[in-house]
């Protein structure tokens, strides 16, 4: 519940002067950040057959979304390629119906994602194993770090801090074999120290919980759209939750 009340905001129209954001604007894209997918939808919960829905909506529309080696590509060159109409769909926590619901009908639609894991967590009961992780990645997924234990880095000292991000980090490279390059802060919490630690500790991006689609003009805090089972039809979603906070600031 606190992760859900951090992750809220209002938003109203005001005009823009500069162009200078309407072309941001135009260039933005949007991140969808979901946590779990199942058949009772509660705070955290989005239903499958809605989860479906969203990925029908996705696909007829033309969106390709994207995955984490493009999203680096785009920060290190603003001018990188990208294919029409680009998303990025990301799942925070790691839950087990993540691989159990959501993935199986990521494949059917022929869709990437990005998953964060809270790495203390890994294998515990509700949670993915690390052959879910290996297998999801196998088949095109990608993975980042949610921190060790899932506490906010804003609270946290320089030392816990980094140990909650050099830690997570390591143990989800020795699972892929591979460097792992995003964070997703948890509850959205960071401050100057942490994402200097972000840097420091070697990670290319963070996302956060900010709403509005991301312009990727910071790279350590990239801006979600979070869907949750209340949520009206993503189209709507999309606009109330990632445009109109892009033209307000």
């Amino acid at each position: 519940m606190g992760c859900a009340g951090a992750i809220t905001a209002t938003a109203g129209l005001s005009l823009f002067p500069e162009y200078k954001l309407i072309d941001a604007v135009i260039k933005s894209i949007p991140v969808l950040l979901y946590h779990r997918i199942g058949p009772e939808p509660d705070d955290l919960t989005v239903g499958t057959m809605r989860f479906q829905g969203d990925l029908e909506y996705l696909s007829r529309e033309g969106y390709n979304p994207l995955s984490l080696t493009q999203i680096k590509h785009l920060l290190s060159d603003s001018a990188a390629i990208l294919p029409d109409k680009p998303v990025v769909i990301t799942f925070d926590d790691g839950y087990v119906d993540n691989y159990e619901n959501a993935f199986p009908l990521l494949e059917k639609y022929s869709m990437k994602a990005s998953f964060y894991m809270i790495t203390g967590m890994t294998g515990q009961p509700n949670r993915m194993t690390a052959s879910h992780i290996r297998e999801m990645a196998a088949a095109g997924m990608d993975f980042g770090s949610h921190t060790v234990t899932h506490r906010q880095l804003a609270d946290l000292s320089p030392q816990e801090a980094k140990t909650e991000l050099t830690e997570s980090k390591f143990a989800l490279e020795q699972i892929l074999s591979k460097a792992v390059d995003f964070i997703a802060y948890p509850c959205g919490s960071y401050n100057n120290d942490s994402l200097r630690l972000v840097r420091e500790t070697g990670y290319t991006g963070g996302f956060s919980v900010r709403l509005g689609f991301a312009m990727f003009n910071n790279g350590l805090a990239i801006r979600r759209i979070p869907i949750f089972h209340y949520d009206r039809p993503l189209s709507y979603v999309m606009f109330r939750k990632g445009l109109i906070p892009d033209i307000i600031g």
